[in-house]
């Protein structure tokens, strides 16, 4: 087999990412926090849709929700005072502290009009309105929907945003996918979709320029140099893996003082998207959700899909049962679609899911939906639901320029647990 090369492995830890948030939003936030998430896309929307439409309306929209993201992330004197960390705050005044984080604030915020001006060609100024008309309403919301809100709004916009990540980079030429051959996948992309994920992509490559601004070293160090986390040395070789490609992009000029963009490139030309992903690669390397091999990918996003239908009937039966009524009611008195028969599988959700990914191209069967659903619901689901509960209870939300330490204390023992 072919050693995997960067842009091959890029393109999965980009793929990893898109799946992490599309799982959290769906699987991870309660109904309340999804309900907050809709609230600001309406808003958003709304107000883009007045001016504009098509691409312009996704350039403005996604602009306008990385400005909320900043200016919602928890700043720095929040986090000194926070109950969850133990952190002592900087020895430097009130006002020096917020002058500095008003400082990456606008830093960021420049770089990303400046940036996006010059590659979509759209003016951006109407989304600075849309941010300061809205920017005090979502003040109190939970920090699920604040981290990476960018990304959350991209995966709940566009539901089946992991396929089609998967697909549009099979397509292009980035992940060498043999069964599901980019011949057989769906190729005519909706061209919001395509517009918001080379936006998506982008944004992560100008998020980690900002790292490499603000730090001589990554969080994976500190997991490295702490014996009483008792790692696998899969863990160990996955940080060290982590920590070798940050500092080689901190260290070399032609990696620290660049970052790559795909919405400058002719998304026509296969080697144009490869050349992004290599570049990706040269400066990041993710831990990932989902470590197991490209092979595997079809499995687990139809395992989500299988979860995220499941999740869904029974909300409506739990409606129904209620009605008009306030209260709850026990999972064990809803009745809900099987997810599997061996013996007839017709009209149950695998084979629902089956026919869906069928219809993108994708061939996978009802029996190894099943299965992936099986085994996710014992390990995925479990570190999804511990993240999500350590994320509610900071209640912090640090901009995405800064590694996501509950991400990484949980989903780092992600090795520990079983296989099947």
């Amino acid at each position: 087999m072919a050693r995997i090369t960067k842009s091959q492995k890029a393109g999965l830890d980009f793929l990893d990412q898109i799946y992490f948030s599309d799982i959290l939003v769906h699987l991870g936030m309660n109904y309340e926090e999804r309900q907050q998430l809709d609230t600001i896309i309406r808003s958003v929307k709304t107000m883009a849709e007045r001016k504009y439409s098509g691409r312009e309306a996704e350039v403005i929209k996604h602009l306008a929700y990385f400005l909320l993201e900043v200016n919602l992330a928890t700043t720095t004197k929040e986090l000194a005072i926070s109950d969850s960390t133990r952190v002592l705050p900087p020895d430097l005044s009130i006002d020096t502290i917020e002058a500095v984080d008003n400082f990456k604030k606008d830093f960021q915020s420049a770089l990303m009009l400046v940036t996006l001006e010059k590659n979509t060609g759209i003016s951006a100024e109407f989304a600075f309105e849309i941010y300061d008309s809205l920017k005090s309403e979502f003040i109190g919301y939970s920090a699920l929907v604040k981290r990476d809100l960018l990304t959350r709004c991209f995966v709940r916009e566009f539901r089946d945003s992991s396929i089609g990540v998967y697909s549009w980079m099979t397509v292009k030429g980035v992940l060498p996918v043999t069964k599901n051959s980019p011949e057989r996948l769906c190729n005519d992309f909706n061209e919001n979709f395509e517009t918001r994920l080379t936006l998506v992509a982008d944004y992560e490559m100008l998020m980690h320029y900002f790292k490499l601004t603000i730090s001589k070293d990554n969080s994976a160090r500190v997991f490295l140099n702490n014996a009483n986390f008792e790692l696998q040395e899969t863990t160990i070789d996955r940080l060290l893996d982590i920590q070798r490609v940050f500092h080689e992009a901190i260290s070399k000029k032609s990696l620290r003082n660049s970052f790559p963009q795909l919405s400058n490139r002719d998304l026509n030309i296969k080697h144009q998207i490869t050349y992004f992903f290599e570049q990706w690669g040269n400066r990041k390397t993710r831990l990932r959700t989902h470590t197991g091999t490209l092979a595997s990918w079809p499995g687990i996003i139809g395992a989500g899909m299988v979860q995220k239908q499941l999740d869904h009937e029974y909300y409506e039966a739990a409606r129904e049962k209620l009605g008009n009524c306030a209260g709850s009611v026990n999972i064990s008195d809803l009745t809900v679609t099987a997810i599997y028969n061996a013996f007839d599988n017709q009209n149950t959700i695998t084979e629902s899911v089956r026919e869906k990914l069928e219809n993108c191209g994708i061939r996978i069967s009802a029996d190894t939906l099943y299965r992936s659903h099986a085994h996710m619901k014992k390990t995925l689901i479990r570190l999804l639901r511990a993240y999500c509960e350590m994320t509610r209870s900071s209640q912090i939300a640090l901009s995405a320029m800064h590694d996501d330490s509950a991400y990484i204390s949980i989903f780092i023992q992600s090795d520990n647990l079983p296989n099947h």
